[in-house]
């Protein structure tokens, strides 16, 4: 939903918009038809169908000509597993209410339609935060094959209208949004997703708005539909749906008053950057005399920057705490966060920032969407779309990018849920340009394991796991947040027949390096070796699932960035055994160089060495290049899945 801008300016004249209100769709729509339905023919495997869904929006002279929207929702029910769309969460912010509630389950009994209506004390209001409630119900006796048909209105005394979102998990069959906007408010439309609009009629009412009796006001008149609608499917590795799903989306450009005073919302981005200064940073920029006055003082003595840059931000990571909240733009206090050790995204990078200015070096601030939010709009400035800022510094002209709210990163690495398109650096005194952020230090993962098999079936030897990157930082928050004892029988739970015996790690504290940890290991077989015995020498990191499983992805692959997996493997056998096959080696490339696959094998006497490598050599893939990617990773398992083949020697 978006965030509200201002309180909206009532109507001091009278308007006509019964011609509107008609709109809405009345309750009672379900039909015995519907009630037989027993599949949905163009999606079988669908748990439910959205028979028809509406939204209308117009003022209501009812309520002081506030923004009224009716909605309307038609769903039918399959089997169990849709059970859950009978709970609805209505989210209100603030002044917003809701009127006109209205529910009925219908379900089919010896041919007939048999109605349950929602009552009144079914329906419940739940606070959730200082500006938020949510009005909770459920329908009623749930059937499989029920047909769900519910109504209720809201009342907004806000500008701006919320998206509308044709797409869902479960497939629709009919999707339509109305509204009459007055002339004086001016939106910026955007058709979001793959999906095409069916109905697309908008036009022009010149007399929607009477002043004693005579028309005189025009309003728009926005009607949108898209009909057959397939369910939105998940999978890894994308970014957030909002991105992708077939959405209406409204941006509130302009309001003119009736006296012709034009208040503009969307401006220009020199606007924007100013407005993210005042309003998301609460002037908290210029905070320099009090963070030099409580950092350790001999970070400002040192004479190499970039020293001094990384001390400082070391001790700003270290001093805070992250409270999980991304930004606010009602409590960014940097000074209370530093007195208390705790703060959100914006408190502890802004508390960065001034102190990297506080020892005159250069920084600037940078706003983005994460990747669970969304990729910002680049049509206009829509300072809404952000919701987190990181800082950057440049050091002996190379520039870098930093995020203290994470304890286990290094100088320069951002966290993963940063990296999502283009970010835009403000300066507030220049142009603010677009950035794309990537990551400093590459992500890997490294297992070398010198083992030895004995007659009982008993693997035993060294497991050496060295990571860098993310891999590292993953590891190392897990490493001070658990006990060894927990860290070992966490491994020990990954590795099902796995027995830890001693355990070592280096480079703990030091961010900036790999991690490597060394295992002193058993592990065992089901029985001991036969006359013939099969072993699976990929140990490690198999991997066993393949990702991405659609007939057809739309949307791109989106790992967050490069990566590689590496496998090394030396086993010796026991003499009284000669070893029959080892897997293939081969390789395999995913195209334009976009990542590859490679397996080594060899024997000599009594020992086998496997060596496999695996990487991802781009951040994403576009949609053209899923069914490479899915069989590339169908082929990885194939290959995993060999067998070293030994046979006792007579």
């Amino acid at each position: 939903m978006k965030n509200i801008i201002v309180a909206c300016l009532l109507l001091s004249f009278s308007a006509n918009f019964s011609a509107q209100k008609k709109k809405s769709t009345k309750m009672g729509q379900t039909t015995l038809k519907e009630l037989k339905m027993q599949l949905y023919e163009q999606d079988s495997t669908a748990n439910a169908v959205v028979l028809y869904e509406h939204a209308n929006v117009y003022l209501d002279e009812g309520h002081e000509y506030q923004t009224r929207t009716d909605y309307y929702y038609r769903i039918k029910i399959f089997n169990k597993a849709a059970f859950n769309l009978a709970d609805i969460n209505i989210n209100l912010f603030k002044d917003k209410s809701v009127k006109d509630l209205k529910a009925i389950t219908y379900n089919l009994s010896e041919g007939r339609m048999v109605k349950n209506y929602l009552q009144t004390d079914k329906i419940f209001s739940v606070k959730e935060g200082e500006n938020w409630t949510v009005k909770k119900f459920t329908l009623p006796n749930v059937q499989e094959g029920a047909v769900l048909e519910y109504k209720y209105s809201i009342i907004s005394p806000y500008l701006g209208l919320d998206d509308w979102v044709f797409q869902s998990e479960i497939p629709k069959i009919k999707s339509e949004y109305d509204a009459a906007i007055l002339g004086n408010y001016k939106y910026n439309i955007r058709i979001i997703g793959f999906n095409k609009l069916d109905k697309d009629k908008p036009s022009v009412d010149k007399k929607c708005v009477f002043i004693d009796g005579i028309g005189q006001g025009a309003c728009a008149i926005y009607s949108y539909g898209m009909y057959n609608i397939p369910a939105f499917k998940e999978e890894d590795f994308m970014l957030s749906k909002k991105n992708y799903i077939s959405r209406l989306s409204f941006d509130l450009e302009s309001y003119t008053s009736p006296e012709g005073k034009v208040q503009k919302y969307t401006t220009t981005w020199e606007q924007a950057d100013k407005k993210l200064k005042s309003q998301f940073f609460n002037n908290q920029l210029s905070k320099k005399k009090y963070f030099k006055k409580r950092l350790p003082e001999q970070i400002f003595t040192l004479d190499n920057n970039l020293q001094k840059a990384q001390e400082i931000y070391s001790f700003i990571q270290n001093h805070f705490t992250w409270n999980n909240y991304y930004w606010s733009s009602e409590d960014a206090k940097v000074k209370d966060a530093f007195t208390e050790k705790s703060g959100n995204v914006s408190e502890i990078n802004l508390a960065l920032f001034n102190s990297l200015r506080a020892a005159e070096l250069e920084a600037t601030l940078v706003v983005l969407s994460t990747r669970n939010n969304g990729m910002p709009t680049k049509l206009y400035p829509i300072i809404y779309d952000y919701n987190y800022v990181v800082v950057k510094t440049i050091i002996n002209g190379k520039a870098y990018f930093l995020d203290a709210t994470e304890k286990y990163l290094p100088f320069g690495q951002l966290p993963v849920r940063t990296l999502n398109g283009e970010a835009r650096e403000i300066s507030f005194k220049e142009d603010g340009t677009w950035i794309v952020l990537k990551p400093k230090y590459p992500s890997s993962k490294n297992i070398n394991a010198d083992l030895t098999l004995n007659a009982e079936g008993e693997f035993t030897g060294k497991v050496h796991i060295t990571k860098m990157g993310y891999y590292a930082a993953e590891q190392r928050e897990k490493i001070a947040l658990l006990t060894e004892e927990a860290l070992l029988e966490d491994f020990e739970t990954s590795h099902p027949d796995l027995e830890v015996n001693d355990y070592k790690v280096t480079a703990e504290k030091a961010l900036d390096k790999p991690l490597k940890e060394t295992y002193d290991v058993t592990i065992f077989m089901d029985e001991n070796l036969g006359n013939t015995t099969r072993i699976n020498p990929f140990l490690f990191n198999r991997l066993k699932e393949n990702p991405f499983k659609l007939k057809e992805r739309l949307y791109p692959v989106d790992f967050g960035r490069p990566f590689s997996h590496n496998f090394a493997l030396r086993l010796k056998i026991p003499e009284n055994y000669t070893i029959v096959s080892i897997p293939e080696s081969k390789a395999m490339q995913l195209p334009n160089n976009g990542g590859f696959f490679v397996i080594n094998t060899t024997k000599l006497d009594n020992v086998i060495k496997v060596y496999a490598r695996f990487k991802i050599s781009k951040k994403s893939f576009s949609s053209n290049d899923y069914f490479a990617l899915k069989e590339f990773f169908n082929q990885i398992i194939i290959a995993e899945k060999a067998y070293v083949v030994l046979k006792k020697k007579s």
